[in-house]
């Protein structure tokens, strides 16, 4: 009989037999030595504890597992399984719930389930006091079906100033469980105007705002201070705290502005000498749009002509000189086209007029918006400028005027998880999170945009962003992980981000060997299989021993498993690793990496199910990790019933000591190229030199096989020569006859320099090398 239970309020599977047995005295562990696999979870990993295995384990009854779930898929189950028997148990629902608590009882799947919050508006101002914060789900996945179980839990926004306080409440709602709060905050939290137009950057005060969870208990169904989730909620002042400041999650910050501040007009420098200020957007349809053309106060250029160029749906409206005193201003309308050209003449009695500030106004250029339903809602307008002893292009620069039909307040960008496990740098497949964008209105409507948005990592070595916006992934090509790294989208003028942490294997990987000497086993004999090659008998074999036909003495087996911590750069420069699950916890990571796994002489040693290590032969072997290439599907652009493979080669050694193979072609004087390794390698041999053995150091095993780069220390450029020889038997001199050379570079990047170095064995990947090695040819 079998039973197998995880206890609540743990995280450790425990495998138990029905008899008791002896134990054996050895230092080393021993255990039930069953099979543990998680299912409907994904990714989930077992766990090593430090200094905690020997305690864990140590009866041949039992058998104790760690292990961690990220993301479960319905409930997770543990199976655990000896030869013909099994037993499996789903993990207990009081294990799987979200922290801070979002359900009023443990009756659905919660784990990974968090609320995010962000602030729509990062500024205030006496004109407009609301403050609305989006509230939203990520740990559910889209695609499910399911509507949320309910009743979703209220969030509470507040702000503190004082004993004062502000706060208002919605629940969360609808297929992403959104809903936004809205917070009035008091005319007295604002800053007296200052006179100044504008406080310098970061001396406008800075409100905090912090959110609470209250889940739903008992028979209610929503919240006291809201209606509809995507409807602004009514907001109130409370006195007091009703919760203790530890039960507060921060959200983030606002800027107070004084009354006398507004939106801001932008200034696009057309040359040396003008400048274009463009109105602040949005702009309502029907409204006019007024730009202003500057001049440099130190300018002295005598006459210009500017050109405007706007699109259907833009109307000229016009000229109103602001500056008569020094310039002439005439205005003429392109005949047929929606266009413009203005012509100033500086009036010579203005000359050495002293004005103040470095630009100053000469005319207003006005146009209106047209009230047409179909109207693009970014319309652009070209200016250009040309002087009449010019000869050279003109000058151009492009302004943007963005139309809304909505009051629209602000961007936000919804990701299904908060969090990403590169784990495509150990196989090459990719890991996305799906994005939305939604737009929220100043009665707190919210809608997904549909419409172009622009979006861009503000570091690609740590995540990216999919071509469309929907997503942000890796695809294994990144060098670190970090901490709240920020990936930008913008929408029509507004602009904002997303704060993703991703989590990296950390480098080199650990492979532990649970025996790194394998002995013959005296008196164990074991035919030899067809694939099998004999093996020398030890010396302390006696005669009787050595007369068995067609067997050999059995080698020792050992077991193979792969260890990593995951980890990323904090998010303020300087500080130490963060360990997403604590220093002293590992992933067993081996199901990942199987396909990689490689004995360096398979004469000494084989590797059974990538979990076994079986000696075969005396002698000293190593085990790597080659993972030199990936491969990706997908679906052909250009035709629906294609699909396109492709394969990528990492170029980038990341571990001390690691492999990288080359790659050669060879440029022939008809000008074709052809790489190398298509030609038979007995007709030629290939020779590499490292031209700084601090990065790099090369070896060859034979002279049949090609050259080996060797990852040394840190740097990159042409750091390799290679050289291409005749075959040895064609040689006509003792001097080799050099047919073709070449350099190549590399790319070597540890990747945390803080990591221990580990020894021989114990390094993750090959990398890929390419050098064009030009030739002369018939």
């Amino acid at each position: 009989m079998w039973s197998v239970a995880a206890p609540p309020g743990s995280t450790a599977a425990d495998c138990r037999g029905s008899d008791p047995q002896p134990r054996f005295s050895s230092a080393l562990p021993t255990y039930l030595p069953v099979s543990y696999q998680v299912q409907n979870a994904e990714p989930a990993f077992f766990l090593k504890e430090a200094g905690q295995e020997v305690m864990r384990n140590g009866s041949l009854q039992t058998r104790s597992e760690p292990f961690f779930i990220q993301l479960a898929e319905g409930v997770p189950s543990v199976n655990c399984s000896y030869g013909n028997v099994s037993a499996e148990t789903a993990v207990p629902l009081e294990l799987l719930q979200a922290a801070p608590r979002l359900l009023p009882s443990p009756a659905h799947v919660t784990l990974g389930w968090k609320v995010r919050a962000q602030v729509v508006q990062p500024r205030a101002s006496p004109a407009q006091p609301r403050v609305q914060v989006l509230f939203y789900l990520v740990g559910r996945r889209w695609e499910e079906s399911a509507p949320l179980p309910g009743p979703m839990p209220c969030v509470s926004a507040r702000a503190y100033r004082g004993s004062a306080q502000a706060a208002a409440s919605c629940q969360l709602q609808g297929t992403l469980g959104i809903c936004v709060a809205e917070l009035e905050l008091p005319a007295a939290w604002f800053p007296a105007p200052t006179g100044r137009k504008k406080p310098p950057e970061g001396e406008a005060p800075l409100l905090e705002l912090y959110y609470t969870i209250h889940p739903l208990e008992g028979t209610a169904r929503d919240c006291d201070a809201t209606t509809d989730p995507l409807k602004g909620p009514d907001a109130g002042f409370l006195s007091g705290q009703e919760e203790g400041v530890a039960y507060l999650q921060r959200i983030g910050s606002v800027e107070l502005l004084s009354g006398e501040e507004g939106p801001q007009a932008t200034n696009l420098r057309l040359d040396e000498n003008v400048e274009i200020q463009v109105p602040p957007s949005p702009v309502q349809q029907g409204q006019p749009v007024g730009f202003r053309v500057r001049m440099r106060t130190e300018s002295t250029v005598p006459q210009f002509t500017l050109r405007a160029q706007y699109q259907e749906g833009v109307n000229f409206k016009g000229v109103t000189p602001s500056n008569l005193a020094s310039w002439e201003i005439k205005q003429e309308l392109v005949p047929g086209k929606s266009g413009l050209s203005i012509f100033f003449q500086r009036n010579p009695s203005s000359v050495g007029d002293r004005l103040q500030g470095s630009f100053y106004e000469v005319t207003l250029v006005e146009f209106e918006v047209d009230n047409f339903i179909n109207l693009q809602p970014t319309q652009a307008v070209h200016w250009q400028i040309q002087y009449p002893e010019s000869t050279g292009e003109p000058a151009e620069v492009i302004s943007y005027v963005y139309i809304s039909q909505r009051d629209l307040q602000g961007i936000v960008p919804l990701a299904q998880e908060t969090e990403i496990l590169n784990t495509a740098i150990l196989t090459g497949k990719r890991v996305s999170v799906p994005v939305k964008l939604v737009t929220v209105e100043r009665d707190g409507t919210v809608r997904e945009v549909e419409d172009a948005i622009g979006c861009n990592s503000t570091d690609e070595d740590v995540v990216k962003v999919a071509p469309r916006c929907d997503s942000v992934l890796v695809n294994g090509k990144e060098m670190r992980g970090k901490q709240s790294l920020r990936v930008n989208f913008s929408y029509l003028y507004l602009r904002t981000h997303l704060e993703m942490t991703v989590w990296v294997p950390r480098l080199p990987l650990q492979i532990e060997v649970s025996d790194t000497e394998l002995s013959q086993v005296k008196g164990w004999r074991v035919p030899i299989l067809s694939n099998k090659r004999p093996t020398r008998d030890s010396e302390d074999d006696d005669d009787e021993e050595r007369k068995g036909k067609g067997c050999t003495l059995q080698y020792q087996y050992a077991l193979v498993r792969v260890l990593t911590h995951f980890v990323a750069e904090p998010a303020d420069p300087g500080g130490e690793l963060v360990y997403m699950l604590g220093a002293d916890w590992q992933a067993d990571i081996t199901d990942l990496v199987l396909d990689f796994f490689k004995v360096e002489d398979p004469r000494i040693a084989r590797l059974l199910d990538g979990r076994v290590l079986m000696g075969r032969d005396l002698g000293i072997t190593t085990i790597q990790l080659v993972a030199g290439l990936s491969l990706s599907l997908q679906a052909s652009p250009s035709n629906s019933r294609a699909i396109v493979a492709t394969a990528t080669a990492q170029d980038l050694l990341h571990s001390p000591k690691q492999d990288a193979i080359i790659s050669v072609w060879i440029q022939f004087s008809d000008g074709s190229v052809t790489p190398l390794n298509i030609y038979d390698p007995k007709d030629f041999s290939l020779t590499a030199t490292s031209l700084d053995q601090s990065i790099v150091s090369v070896y060859q095993e034979h002279p049949l096989k090609w050259p080996v780069v060797v990852a040394e220390g840190e740097g990159q450029g042409p750091l390799v020569r290679v050289e291409m020889v005749i075959s040895e038997a064609c040689q006509k001199s003792k001097r080799k006859s050099v047919l073709a050379w070449g350099t190549g570079s590399v790319r070597v990047k540890f990747g945390q320099n803080d990591v221990e170095q580990r020894g021989s064995g114990q390094e993750d990947g090959e990398g890929g090398l390419w050098i064009t090695a030009p030739a002369s040819g018939g």
